[in-house]
């Protein structure tokens, strides 16, 4: 992959320091949220400047791509950020690989070849899409900015995007349709905008901050939801830190089964803020429960075949078809690491119970997710009852405070 030398003329944590808090105040206290809703919408790119720098699309692997404005107009460089030309709303280019560099075509017409492409948002909102054929149906379409450059046989693509939008779309392609309630996706926003700003080294050596898959945060699409809008827009620049003001790492899954985890019992490091707490709010939610059933033969057979378990003492059987667990432990009879059972049976989590019925044992679960930190399902229902979005992630991450980007030093962010 050819080094890309476009760098945003914008200071990154400068911009996050001079925009959060007054924006935040504006829309709360002086003109409600529906007059804030249109006057974020109405800022200009250029103004709001390009914050992170994520891979997107790198699950696919396109050969050829079609670059549509779809909002506002884009100015189109090469990698020397020489112009080479400007696209309407409604334009599109086709750009393909062609002996390691990108040909770039409007229409039939070859505008030229290049070894880098950066496609600049202008105006008062710029939204793109990308498409593998011009008449797919099946459009990405994403705020901002974007750089592509050759990795090999195909296109690399680095969406240069504000914070926000990027936190926006983050928590649609997260967790759009479970609660509809704005105070859950204000969560979950104050959630990812941490993460974000805690890794933003994560792919540096590669050329950009974060990556579009489960590896970082999964970042399909801009978001097109109004209440994650209104949740982003209404906690833009929060995030949680823990006593010595650093970002934490705020872990979520999506239930508990009615206890969460120490992070010690998971990932083999204590944190402090990641404890293990009682949480009857997951307690008769969707993934609450969950129950497997196999063959007692198949059960001991595959204790014996993964760890060494002796299935031929009698103590040691009995206490594999009967274990039990009313609190979480960590390891399962013959200390065996509990999270290792669940990884090799892709179990929904390591909180299950053995019992036997006839030939067959039955796994009684709890829970969905590693258990460490926040409760998705736990939250909705903590706002469901009431409680406010400080509640929630103070009740799951112990001994934290949200604050503003503006409050943190520099320093802190992306460690």
């Amino acid at each position: 992959m050819k080094k890309l030398i476009y760098q945003s003329t914008f200071s990154r944590h400068g911009i996050i320091q001079a925009r959060f808090c007054p924006l935040r105040a504006w829309f709360q206290n002086r003109i409600g949220f529906g007059m804030g809703l249109m006057l974020l919408f109405l800022l200009p790119a250029t103004v709001r400047g390009t914050d992170l720098s994520v891979r997107v699309l790198s699950d696919k692997a396109y050969p050829k791509a079609y670059f549509t404005a779809e909002l506002g107009q884009y100015r189109v460089y090469d990698g020397d950020h020489k112009p080479i030309m400007e696209l309407a709303s409604g334009q599109t280019l086709r750009i393909s690989i062609k002996d390691g560099q990108i040909e770039l075509h409007q229409g039939e017409e070859l505008v030229g070849i290049f070894y880098n492409l950066i496609f600049e948002g202008k105006g008062l909102k710029a939204i793109f899409s990308l498409q593998d054929s011009r008449n797919s149906s099946q459009k990405c379409f994403y705020d901002d900015h974007l750089d592509v450059s050759v990795d090999k046989t195909k296109l690399f693509f680095i969406n240069h995007v504000d914070l926000e939008n990027y936190v926006a779309g983050v928590v649609q392609s997260e967790v759009r349709g479970i609660s509809d309630q704005t105070d859950f996706y204000k969560v979950q926003a104050i959630i990812s905008r941490t993460y974000a700003m805690g890794n933003l080294r994560r792919h540096n050596e590669e050329g950009f901050d974060l990556c579009d898959d489960v590896h970082c945060q999964v970042y399909k699409c801009r978001n097109n939801t109004p209440i994650i809008l209104t949740a982003t827009v209404q906690s833009a620049g929060e995030v949680i830190v823990d006593g010595k003001d650093n970002l934490i790492t705020a872990s979520f899954y999506s239930n508990s089964g009615g206890q969460t985890a120490n992070s010690e019992d998971v990932w083999n490091a204590p944190v402090s803020y990641l404890r293990s707490v009682p949480d009857t709010f997951s307690l008769g939610m969707k993934n609450a429960v969950w129950e497997k059933v196999m063959p007692k033969s198949e059960w001991l057979s595959f204790l014996n075949r993964k760890y060494q378990y002796d299935i031929h003492n009698a103590a040691m059987k009995d206490s594999a078809l009967h274990f039990q667990q009313p609190e979480r432990k960590v390891n399962f009879a013959g200390g065996i690491p509990l999270k290792n059972i669940r990884r090799d049976m892709q179990l929904r989590s390591t909180f299950f119970s053995v019992d036997t019925k006839g030939n067959d044992v039955i796994l009684s679960g709890r829970g969905y997710g590693h258990g460490v930190g926040l409760s998705q399902e736990g939250v909705v229902r903590m706002i469901d009852l009431g409680y406010s979005v400080r509640e929630a992630i103070e009740y799951y991450y112990t001994g934290v405070t949200i604050k503003s980007l503006e409050e943190l030093p520099a320093g802190k962010l992306g460690d």
